[in-house]
């Protein structure tokens, strides 16, 4: 095979871009010299396991982990919705992160045990390689203090890179960051609003930060904890809800800062008094982005004011020392809200596409920056009908939030769905044209993964036999106030034997009758994670969810001992199929 004639350095680069299962299926056992490439010489396995099916975890675990977990890189966990309780499922295969020995990158996503958590943290510690750390959507929410979970995190002595997007129950003190980490580097922590002085205790903690990412809250009367200089520090990213003199009092303490991103709905200012700031406490500055969504503005002459606003950021100080050009949108729907934000733009995790009654920018060409190809995830509600004001495309948007209220412009702002993966659905119209519409989208969007819409609606798509080939997880929405909201057994049979329930992989649904949940997965032959919440069992269990779970018990008594079936916190139970 000319394949074979490959040199060994290009044979091993290519293996980076295969799923490993794929990869050591295909080229296990094939020759002494493939064997070789895959068990000693590859030291690159990226194994992500947020998506597997259950098969291929179990396959993983007992067949080919053992074999490559000393050249494992790179590790992703989550108990989400697809992998519940996955973490625990390590347990009977005698594995535990610190076996991954050579491990350098570690993702946690979706966990909700506090003592889960603080295990994770623990194995770490016997990670000599370990670089990156990142929590993504976890829950630290019981009576135990997140002091201990920040001690093991910070204890870890390679350390340079940690994401911490984690709701806590309760508050940092003084004792969360009484260890000083000397190697961490980049640090993120979301969901959590910090005071100055617990900033204080942060930056003292962190000597060696060079990126920040945080949000600051303080009210304006509140005394201000004096803060630490950090010298090493270049990058910040902050959303802030403060005063401009906490913004002032944080800026003072990163003399270095070169790179600020900065996102507000609590102060205004223009680009004179921007200026002032950026010259008084951080004058090395090369790149600063921010979005103003709160401007002061009265009533009367209301785009004069708005003029002369803008005119203060077309100084050369803004345009000819910096070129950081400005734009500044006043929304149709809003008589007291204004948007000044820097371009190209680049904030915001929901991105809403608005109507403007007014919108101008500081660049020479009022096109330049039209493009917010940054924006991924986008909400569109549908009422946009005048594109003199507003001639924004959105190229590359990967998550879609809609209302098909159907005008002529949406093609016209979102040129393509060509790098689109999830779609959710907020309202569709009962008629011919909103599901034509919807046809329509879906057909050009050939990468989508995910849709959540209404059952209603998600039962008319599948009688019209729409099918998509890359769609394979489904949520049906939930709505209180709608007879819908729970399908019984005909609706279910339905979306079972439709085109799109056949290639569905992961479903979210709620049902009137628990023998659905049998008929589904057996009727549904790609199923490998349903999540569902049972009608007549809601109120039984919404309180307390213990091993005397009379819906779990009944469900681990009527499938497969290989089936994992677990309830989660939201009240949702969660079944990871194994066939």
């Amino acid at each position: 095979m000319k394949f074979e004639e490959l040199p060994n350095e290009l044979l091993l680069d290519l293996f980076e871009f295969c799923d490993p299962i794929q990869l050591i299926r295909s080229f296990q056992h094939l020759n002494t010299r493939f064997n070789q490439l895959l068990f000693v010489r590859f030291c690159s396995y990226r194994l992500d396991f947020r998506s597997i099916s259950k098969a291929n975890f179990h396959l993983m675990c007992e067949e080919y982990l053992p074999l490559i977990i000393d050249n494992v890189s790179s590790l992703c966990l989550s108990d989400g919705e697809e992998t519940p309780q996955l973490s625990q499922h390590l347990i009977p295969y005698c594995l535990t992160l610190d076996e991954f020995t050579r491990l350098r990158s570690l993702l946690i996503q979706n966990i909700d045990t506090p003592s889960t958590l603080l295990n994770i943290t623990l194995d770490c510690f016997y990670l000599p390689y370990l670089t990156h750390l990142k929590f993504i959507k976890c829950h630290f929410t019981s009576n135990t203090s997140p002091n201990e979970l920040f001690v093991n995190i910070w204890n870890l002595k390679q350390l340079t890179h940690c994401t911490l997007d984690i709701i806590f129950e309760h508050a940092f003190n003084s004792a969360t960051f009484s260890i000083i980490s000397k190697s961490i580097e980049y640090l993120s922590i979301k969901n959590f609003t910090f005071s100055s002085t617990e900033l204080a205790y942060l930056l003292h903690s962190v000597p060696s930060l060079r990126h920040l990412f945080i949000e600051f809250g303080q009210p304006i009367n509140t005394e201000l904890f004096r803060l630490p200089s950090v010298e090493l520090l270049t990058s910040l990213k902050i959303h802030f809800d403060g005063s401009v003199c906490s913004l002032t009092h944080i800026l003072k303490s990163m003399p270095n800062l070169l790179y600020l991103t900065f996102e507000t709905e609590t102060i205004n200012l223009n680009g004179n008094q921007w200026k002032q700031i950026l010259i008084d406490y951080v004058p090395q500055i090369k790149r600063f982005r921010f979005l103003m969504k709160v401007l002061s503005i009265k009533n009367n002459n209301v785009e004069e004011q708005l003029d002369d606003v803008l005119n203060t950021f077309r100084t050369p100080f803004w345009l000819d020392e910096h070129q950081w050009f400005v734009r500044c949108d006043w929304p149709q729907h809003s008589k007291k809200l204004f948007l000044l934000y820097t371009l190209p733009y680049c904030f915001g995790d929901i991105h809403v596409i608005h109507q403007n009654q007014w919108s101008k920018t500081t660049g020479p060409n009022t096109c330049d920056y039209n493009s917010y190809d940054r924006v991924m995830n986008v909400f569109y509600n549908g009422r946009i009908g005048n594109l003199t004001l507003s001639p924004i495309v959105y190229p590359n948007v990967r998550h879609l939030t809609l209302r098909v209220s159907v005008d002529n412009y949406f093609w016209t702002i979102i040129p393509t769905l060509d790098h689109l993966l999830s779609l959710e659905i907020i309202e569709i119209r009962g008629n011919s044209q909103s599901k034509s519409y919807l046809k329509v989208l879906l057909n050009r969007a050939p990468r989508l993964k995910y849709l959540s819409i209404d059952p209603t609606s998600c039962l008319q798509l599948v009688q019209m036999n729409i099918s998509h080939p890359s769609l394979c997880r489904i949520r049906l929405k939930s709505y209180c106030t709608r007879m819908n909201r729970y399908l019984n057994a005909e609706q279910c049979s339905i979306l079972a034997n439709s085109l799109l329930g056949r290639q569905c992989e992961v479903l979210t649904i709620r049902i009137d009758d628990r023998s659905i949940i049998l008929d589904l997965v057996r009727n549904m032959c790609n199923l490998r994670a349903l999540n569902c919440e049972c009608q007549n069992e809601f109120w039984a269990n919404h309180v307390t969810f213990s091993s005397d779970d009379e819906l779990v018990v009944w469900l681990r008594s009527s499938l497969p001992d290989k089936y994992s079936i677990s309830r989660h916190r939201s009240c949702l139970v969660q079944l990871w199929i194994s066939r």
